[in-house]
């Protein structure tokens, strides 16, 4: 993931101070790496180090350089450590152009192998350094417009956008087959943005580029080829934002950016986490003697999610505990044959990095599942797949906890085809299951929000609260209640549906929350209805959450039973598609409450002691 910001002069003003702007502004898209290419003299210079925009411009003492063309970017490290051989902007064997990039190239390995056999010199391990070979023979073959489209989009596959600085022609060619990408016009520059949002104050009109679409910025403005190479109108509208928002990519705290950002995340997810590693990590997974999958808070969550997975789709059942626990009671059964599935977003949770020392002193195999590539426990790790959600500001979790659940759930996949418990044909059409969720959520969203909105009204008047759930969304239940505690301060208990009338029960009565999960198991669901009329009839705030097609839903709504109906998805995916309502429920009922939504007490993104 990151963030692209591109700027040309109509005449012959200086635009690196505009983009240095704009990439600060793109700070939370990722600041690993940051990076500039410039024009001078007709050449392209290359200004890229680790760190955010402002230690990279005090660094290499950007402030100096004047150029009215320049390609910028800010990174969020995905493939590739966060190191200056892997920063953006990359270039060609020739230096005539520089990529930057967004997304992912699923394929990426793919293509590289076959760039170093042509005898291109690749010299980074990001993905989109093979774009800027890839472009370099669409350059030499002399494409135009459509058939460069033609041949991008035969070529490369995953959730991407780039733009590139073609040197000889002195312009910036920019694609997106999904990644946001914005044109800015005034009278002074043509501008290229990952967010509108970036454009404040440099730019007067504005315009999205739609996928498959192509744009060309020159000092003469934008012309936008679609996706047969027809030229197509430049249709712009007045920039018209709240200054406010700016720093926040448009919204009013950096969870609710996050959460509408799941669908995105999931589709860069999907790319990123390369085939071959996949196959490699099912093996580990079907190879192992005995597996422990450990981690902490919301990523303990999603391990215990992932345990059905893995039974289910692979008959394995791996034992999962929290980090914390793990060195305490299991130690003693680690040793060669032992796979530890280490999960942490930020790969730097204390608890799980000393289980890991710990785990390896003994011989065990570490499967690493981390956010942060650069991280101790990518290091650790016999092998390491990427969440590749993006950067997570807010500390309660929201996007990169779907995106694990989401990598979890192909190494099951890839362990049940491994198994010979699947077929590719099958395996193939759960992934496509994933992309059709991931629409369908950006197409929901606001609604879901909506009806997310009126049940924090109601729970807002409640002194406490159970989330209740069962089977595969069981774990869920634990990670509602946690939102809840984190983001709005809400005192709220997750529990099992089968164990509420065994003691739980007792404390529900007007004033008292009850929020139903319903469960994705047909015999599941029917035992919890019983439960969701005994909370009614008692006068506690009843929300059920369920998936849009069912049936039930409305008839409880009509109840006067509260329904947030989330996407409706194939049993498996559910858990990604139910936690977008608890997140959106828990935010809602923060604001509601005033909470420092983004920071709660006591709290911080990494607890690394």
């Amino acid at each position: 993931m990151g963030g692209i910001f591109a700027a040309i002069s109509k005449s012959s003003e200086n635009t690196v101070p505009i983009v240095i702007e704009g990439l600060r502004r793109l700070k939370y898209r990722g600041a690993d790496n940051s990076g500039i290419a410039v024009l001078l003299d007709g050449r392209i210079e290359i200004f890229k180090e680790a760190g955010s925009i402002e230690a990279v411009s005090a660094k290499l003492g950007l402030e100096n350089i004047s150029s009215r063309i320049v390609l910028g970017h800010t990174r969020f490290a995905t493939h590739g450590r966060p190191t200056v051989e892997n920063a953006h902007p990359h270039t060609d064997c020739e230096r005539r152009i520089a990529v930057v990039g967004d997304g992912s190239l699923s394929n990426y390995e793919d293509l590289r192998d076959k760039l170093l056999m042509e005898g291109h010199k690749i010299t980074s391990r990001s993905d989109f350094e093979v774009v800027a070979h890839i472009f370099e023979s669409l350059l030499n073959k002399e494409y135009q417009s459509s058939e460069f489209l033609k041949e991008i989009y035969s070529k490369m596959e995953g959730y991407f956008s780039f733009a590139v600085l073609e040197a000889e022609k002195q312009r910036i060619i920019a694609t997106t087959n999904g990644p946001k990408l914005f044109y800015g016009l005034s009278d002074k520059y043509v501008l290229l943005s990952s967010s509108q949002y970036a454009l404040h104050g440099f730019a007067d009109q504005y315009g999205e580029l739609s996928p498959g679409e192509l744009i060309i910025l020159s000092k003469d403005g934008p012309t936008i080829y679609t996706s047969e190479g027809l030229a197509k109108q430049v249709q712009s509208l007045p920039l018209q934002l709240d200054p406010i928002l700016v720093e926040k990519g448009g919204y009013k705290h950096h969870m609710l950016r996050e959460i509408n950002e799941v669908p995105e995340a999931l589709l860069r997810t999907l790319s990123s986490v390369q085939k071959r590693y996949l196959n490699l990590a099912g093996r580990l997974v079907t190879g192992a003697d005995n597996i422990y999958i450990i981690a902490n808070g919301t990523s303990l969550h999603a391990g215990m999610i992932a345990s059905y997975y893995f039974s289910e789709l692979a008959g394995i059942s791996p034992i999962v505990t929290s980090a914390a626990e793990f060195p305490l009671y299991y130690l003693e059964n680690v040793g060669p044959g032992t796979l530890v599935i280490a999960i942490s977003q930020s790969g730097e949770t204390g608890d799980v990095l000393s289980s890991l020392y710990e785990a390896k002193l003994r011989g065990a195999t570490i499967l690493g599942i981390t956010n942060y590539v650069g991280s101790r426990l990518a290091r650790l790790s016999n092998l390491y797949l990427p969440i590749a959600a993006g950067p997570e500001i807010a500390v309660p979790a929201t996007k990169t906890f779907t995106s694990t659940l989401q990598v979890l759930y192909l190494v099951a996949l890839s362990s049940s085809r491994q198994k010979g418990k699947i077929e590719e044909s099958e395996q193939k059409a759960r992934l496509e299951a994933i992309k059709k969720l991931a629409q369908s959520l950006d197409e929901r969203l606001a609604f879901i929000d909506s009806e997310a909105t009126k049940a924090a009204e109601k729970i807002s008047l409640c002194r406490s609260g159970y989330v209740v759930s069962r089977g595969l969304t069981y774990p869920l239940a634990l990670e509602g209640a946690l939102k809840l505690k984190e983001a709005s301060y809400f005192h709220a208990e997750g529990v099992e549906a089968g164990e509420f009338k065994h003691g739980p029960f007792v404390l529900v009565e007007q004033g008292f929350a009850t929020i139903f999960i319903m469960p994705v198991e047909k015999v599941s669901a029917e035992a919890t209805f019983p439960s969701i009329e005994m909370a009614r009839q008692t006068g506690a705030t009843v929300v059920v959450i369920g998936s849009e097609n069912n049936q039930k839903l409305l008839e409880l709504s009509q109840d006067g039973v509260t329904t947030i109906r989330a996407v409706e998805t194939e049993r498996h995916l559910a858990p990604i598609s139910l936690a977008v309502p608890l997140q959106l429920l828990a935010y809602r009922l923060g604001e509601k409450l005033n909470r420092p939504i983004d920071t709660p007490r006591h709290l911080v993104k990494a607890v690394t002691q």
